[in-house]
């Protein structure tokens, strides 16, 4: 590997950027509602996904916090529905992946949750927006979208598209 011109590789190393990132996938049904897990820890509701772990790409990711959190498995070629750069709560920069997930039947399908949530719903974006953040609704509804081929997968930042963040 060819070494930095002006430092040490370990020194180029420690001055690059620390990026946090997390993958969730969009279960979802043929009526376009979309799946959400409540959190055991607290009040909110929340799409299945998490942070990636050291070796793993952000679809592996999406993939295996899935499986872990509904027992769902996520088949096939990755479909990445948006990709939102921001800041972690901490001020940390984060990248978020949303990846299409399992197209499920919301009366027979098997959920089988983790310890980090005690329940399900299936809603529309529109039924989940009052109950979820206003970042986090304008996620589901440009993944929605994106979802019934209404538009192209987009860079979102801060969960905006950027021409509304200027």
């Amino acid at each position: 590997m060819p070494k930095h011109p002006l430092l040490p590789r370990a020194e180029w190393l420690a001055r690059r950027a620390r990026i946090l990132g997390c993958a969730a996938s969009l279960i979802h049904d043929t009526e376009n509602r979309i799946m959400l897990l409540h959190s055991s820890w607290g009040d909110a509701w929340q799409l299945p996904g998490g942070g990636h772990d050291e070796g793993e790409d952000l679809w592996q990711t999406a993939v295996r916090e899935t499986y872990e959190e509904t027992g769902l498995a996520m088949r096939g070629m990755p479909e990445l529905l948006a990709v939102d750069w921001g800041l972690h709560p901490e001020g940390i920069p984060e990248v978020f992946t949303l990846f299409k997930g399992p197209l499920v039947e919301a009366n027979t399908v098997e959920v089988k949750l983790s310890d980090e949530h005690d329940a399900w719903r299936m809603l529309t974006a529109d039924e989940w927006a009052p109950l979820v953040p206003p970042e986090q609704a304008r996620v589901l509804a440009i993944a929605t979208e994106v979802l019934r081929g209404g538009a192209r997968c987009p860079y979102l930042r801060e969960a905006s598209h950027l021409a509304d963040v200027r």
